[in-house]
């Protein structure tokens, strides 16, 4: 989904920037695109996480704040680091009320928590029309994210972790008709682990369903779903699309046969420096 900053930017003018203001958006304004940016379903994601008041977290890539506050109520301080001032300048509005957040273009090391979430093709962070992926430019892409990775990674403390969240592309619901974003990494099941695999660390698995984006539930490798109890599998930002099988019944079969986390519909990885 493209970057609507400017758009949010507007909205808060009209309806005003604070918690009430955002209900307002949310009640008056009908485009999934609104949904995404400000649900507070999203903060979902990160809610569990065992984040501390002793901790420093920076969060790469503004994100309109979605995740944001739920850090900021849980950290000691959290630093939003995006090159794009008008992401900084949405998300600084919704949360300039919290006095532990810094909105900043560049920063240093000292972290013990790094959030990497739903990160951008280098094409989109540099504002560039995507027009379709090959082979080649996918394998450019996944090597952009590894580097994105490893300067997370090296702003850690020893000890710190670096939470990574983004689609995956055999998600079910990809084969049942949605579309993956231009604008977003996506990886799959096997070149995920290979990414962590040369890492080495501690990494542990998540599966976030309908997706991270907007997630309802969240499994585990120690916890995997059982048949029937997989949530609603469609997400409300969703444009609409036709669904080529059901979902729901597809997953049921794949819960039988073990092989949920390679058809999960995106990831949450955890990864702990040593």
């Amino acid at each position: 989904m493209k970057e609507m900053s400017y758009e949010l930017l507007d909205l808060m003018d009209q309806y005003g920037e604070d918690e009430e203001g955002i209900s307002r958006i949310l009640e008056t304004e009908t485009e999934p695109w609104v949904l995404l940016a400000l649900s507070p379903l999203r903060e979902n994601l990160v809610e569990w996480l065992p984040v501390s008041p002793a901790d420093r977290v920076l969060e790469l890539g503004a994100g309109y704040g979605a995740l944001t506050g739920a850090l900021a109520r849980k950290a000691g301080e959290v630093v939003v680091l995006d090159h794009r001032e008008e992401n900084l300048e949405v998300s600084r509005r919704r949360w300039r009320q919290m006095k532990n957040i810094r909105w900043e273009k560049e920063t240093d090391g000292g972290f013990d928590w790094v959030m990497l979430v739903g990160p951008k093709t280098r094409a989109a962070r540099l504002g560039i029309p995507a027009h379709g992926v090959s082979w080649n430019q996918r394998e450019k892409e996944k090597a952009d994210l590894k580097e994105q990775i490893n300067q997370g990674a090296s702003w850690l403390k020893a000890g710190g972790r670096l939470v990574l969240s983004l689609p995956n592309r055999e998600g079910i619901k990809y084969w049942a008709g949605a579309e993956l974003e231009e604008e977003e990494m996506s990886l799959t099941w096997g070149e995920l682990k290979e990414l962590f695999a040369s890492m080495g660390g501690k990494t542990a698995y998540y599966y976030p369903l309908p997706d991270y984006k907007m997630p309802t539930a969240i499994y585990s490798d120690q916890y995997l779903p059982a048949e029937g109890e997989i949530p609603s599998l469609y997400a409300e930002y969703e444009k609409p699309r036709y669904r080529l099988f059901s979902e729901e019944a597809a997953y049921g079969a794949i819960c039988q046969a073990g092989g949920f986390p390679q058809f999960a519909n995106s990831f949450l990885v955890i990864w702990e420096k040593v």
